[in-house]
């Protein structure tokens, strides 16, 4: 799941890109979990651009869709809840979140744009010229730098609008950082099984509906992970690092993870974080 692959590659493949059905861009993203600290998170994430939408989503979603698709089991380790698809519709500024909580997926639809301030400042990497931008967006300040070598007003998450790709991106205080690693077309991409079963296992939802679906969550993970594994009559069930949680510890593994949720509460749209009691 790492990428030191040189982005560039792709470039000599530039007059084909219009032939292409997807293009799909993977990004480095390093992350603070927790805005306190210095430890920082690395993973990588997928945009797919085709000509009516983009996607955006963790690596793990390709995995699992791979892993579906040659019925392979999923690791015991493999953690997919609360992690997070975003869908773009091209042309405007219509976003649908889909939000993995344990078992239970949450559609939140959205309206989103960045008020970009282009500057003259550019750099070149190689033989890729980056020009830079500056926006308020999400509570955080933010800089882009984008290629017009990649035709597409498209980027990480919700950012969009730009005259090109974005290449880098980043807040001021450092909280989040994605860079692209990799780039590839796909003459004939397929669907992501896995994606179209959360869009359709997923609850239409409005903001406050969805703040209260989060708090509810926030109250008691203990009770969301032990209703997602479908059978009642389980007395001892696994966490993903291998805790076992039975009625002996259970108030102590809930509190644990009420915790681990109050502190790392430092989401990429800060206006929007919630407020755990």
């Amino acid at each position: 799941m790492k990428y030191r692959i040189n982005i560039f590659l792709a470039l000599v493949m530039l007059t084909n890109f219009a032939k292409a059905q997807t293009h799909r861009f993977i990004y480095d993203v390093i992350y603070k979990k927790d805005s306190t600290s210095e430890v920082t998170t690395k993973e990588n994430y997928i945009l797919d651009i085709n000509k009516s939408e983009t996607l955006f989503y963790t690596w793990d979603f390709y995995l699992a869709d791979s892993l579906i698709n040659n019925n392979i089991p999923f690791p015991k380790d493999m953690k997919l809840n609360t992690s997070n698809i975003i869908v773009h519709k091209i042309g405007n500024n219509q976003f649908e979140e889909y939000d993995l909580i344990e078992n239970t997926v949450l559609n939140l639809k959205t309206e989103n744009s960045q008020n970009w301030k282009l500057t003259d400042e550019k750099r070149q990497i190689k033989n890729l010229t980056l020009q830079k931008a500056t926006t308020t967006w999400g509570g955080r300040h933010w800089i882009a730098w984008f290629a017009t070598s990649f035709p597409f007003p498209e980027g990480p998450h919700k950012f969009h609008g730009l005259p090109g790709l974005i290449i880098e991106l980043s807040d001021d205080k450092n909280n989040y950082r994605f860079e692209l690693a990799k780039s590839e077309k796909i003459a004939n991409p397929e669907e992501n099984q896995f994606i179209e079963m959360s869009k359709q296992m997923s609850i239409p939802v409005d903001w406050k509906k969805y703040k209260a679906m989060k708090l509810n969550y926030y109250e008691s993970p203990f009770n969301f992970i032990k209703n997602g594994i479908g059978n009642s009559k389980v007395e001892d069930f696994f966490l993903n690092d291998g805790t076992v949680v039975n009625s002996k510890n259970q108030r102590e593994i809930n509190n644990q993870l009420r915790n681990v949720i109050k502190k790392y509460n430092n989401p990429i749209e800060l206006d929007k974080a919630i407020n755990y009691p």
